[in-house]
């Protein structure tokens, strides 16, 4: 029985890319406006940084789906995985903001933070055979399990964890059941965030196109989980 192709590609691929992911950018993009329309001051840069690098790597992920040439293949997906990683460092900053005292987060010790996430999620590039895409892989990603491991390693040591930790430490602290509540939507949000990296990165290693489209249709719900973040915290910022 023949496949089921639109615009040269799988049938159930296009859902995924299209489809599912296109919703995911789309999301993520609007969130990102909708935040930064609020005011400029630096919470809302950094929440709105955070669905725009999101959106963005959703964008790029459209975009090479049905390239062919390898080496931009390669890049393009690269950018993809490292923006949808870096997003959450901007998450972990503002959290910091939110419980550290101004004198000691100032502007520099964030930028620290931001660059030496960057230059270690840059690490990934020096990972032998990390990434394979091409004509044997039927352009889909196939990530070796050095890759994936030092992306686990990076993001949950340096940035999840931490985040994690900052987070409950703020939720320990409000005394208003009110707050308390939005931030447990916003935490929701976050893990809803943490589940799509752990499973897309699992599911980029696994290599199976059954378990690819399983993941895409399992993660679709969380996009409601993510509006949590927007609605835990977002809409007080001004």
């Amino acid at each position: 029985m023949a496949e089921i192709e639109i615009f040269g590609m799988e049938f159930p691929r296009f859902i995924q890319i299209f489809i599912i992911q296109g919703l995911f950018a789309v999301f993520f993009i609007f969130m990102a406006y909708k935040i930064i329309k609020r005011g400029k001051k630096r919470l809302n840069l950094y929440l709105s940084s955070f669905y725009l690098f999101s959106g963005v790597g959703g964008i790029i992920n459209m975009i090479y789906a049905n390239l062919k040439q390898e080496v931009v293949v390669y890049a393009l997906h690269f950018t993809t995985y490292y923006l949808i990683c870096f997003a959450l460092v901007f998450v972990l900053v503002f959290v910091l903001i939110l419980i550290k005292p101004s004198n000691t987060l100032g502007t520099k010790t964030q930028i620290l933070i931001l660059s030496i996430s960057g230059i270690l999620l840059l690490g990934l590039l020096l990972i032998p055979n990390g990434i394979t895409i091409n004509t044997s892989t039927n352009w889909k990603p196939n990530w070796s399990l050095g890759f994936f491991i030092y992306s686990v390693i990076i993001c949950t040591f340096i940035i999840i964890i931490p985040t994690i930790y900052y987070s409950i430490m703020i939720y320990s602290k409000f005394e208003n059941q009110q707050l308390k509540k939005k931030w447990k939507y916003f935490l929701m949000g976050l893990f809803a965030y943490f589940f799509l990296y752990y499973g897309t990165s699992f599911s980029n290693t696994l290599n199976s196109d059954t378990f690819r489209l399983i993941w895409s249709l399992i993660s679709l719900p969380t996009l409601i989980a993510l509006y949590l973040i927007y609605y835990g915290v977002g809409r007080q910022l001004e």
